[in-house]
């Protein structure tokens, strides 16, 4: 399906929900929404940004939601990209307004908190600590083992993805220097090779994302944080070929 129908779609779908009004395109892309969420609490009112963004297989992954500035919340990590259950067991047959609305649902249970609020927050409780008598840690060593054990798995999955980033781009070169000599400019020849065999490379990464995603080898902050490096490394490597002509 064609994807300029596929956004036009979704945007239909998110202006003819009340439920997910208050997000709109950021700029002139329908790929990318953003949304500002405003509570009140016994500390005053806050507001909040978040962005929707909609991935190039998109509908067949699912999209990417982050948080716009710097807050605290159980479902957000420390690289802003927010977690929901929707996102977690998607299916092509889901829709950005579902999203957005899945979003505001959240975000109206656990209101995400300021940065100025989380400061004073650890400044409070070191205090505390400082103040009152000292007790015994209650972690246990079943506890530590377990944080040792995804430090572990952490480690071995980076090591993965820099085997398989190394892999295809091993691969690009081996075909690049099997191309006829006519296909290549004797100008640059050598710079030339090296930008198009990092582009054949980061292709096939971008393609490989996708069935990754799918068999579950990497999760949807992953898939999202290669996504964006593999896209942003092959724009600029084709803007360099272009200048080389």
């Amino acid at each position: 399906m064609d994807r300029d129908f596929i956004l036009a779609r979704e945007a239909q779908l998110v202006y003819s929900n009340t439920a997910a009004s208050g997000f709109t395109p950021v700029g002139d892309s329908l790929a990318r929404w953003q949304g500002t969420l405003t509570y009140t609490t016994n500390r005053g009112r806050n507001m909040f940004s978040f962005e929707v963004f909609l991935p190039e297989y998109f509908p067949n992954v699912p999209p990417v939601v982050t948080a716009v500035g710097w807050m605290d919340h159980p479902n957000i990590d420390e690289d802003n990209f927010v977690q929901l259950r929707i996102l977690d067991n998607w299916r092509a047959e889901f829709h950005l307004y579902q999203v957005v609305i899945a979003l505001k649902n959240l975000m109206s249970r656990v209101p995400p908190t300021p940065r100025g609020e989380i400061a004073k927050t650890v400044r409070d409780t070191v205090v505390k600590m400082t103040e009152s008598p000292r007790t015994p840690s209650s972690t246990s060593s079943a506890n530590i083992e377990t944080t040792a054990l995804r430090t572990e798995l952490s480690s071995m999955n980076q090591q993965l993805q820099e085997k398989n980033e190394e892999l295809a781009r091993l691969r690009a070169k081996q075909m690049v220097h099997t191309l006829p000599s006519e296909n290549k400019k004797q100008v640059s020849l050598s710079m030339r090779e090296d930008l198009e065999s990092e582009r054949i490379a980061l292709s096939e990464l971008l393609a490989s994302l996708e069935d990754r995603y799918s068999s579950g080898e990497i999760s949807i902050f992953e898939y999202s944080r290669l996504y964006k490096k593999y896209t942003k490394e092959l724009y600029t490597i084709r803007k360099q070929l272009e200048y080389l002509g």
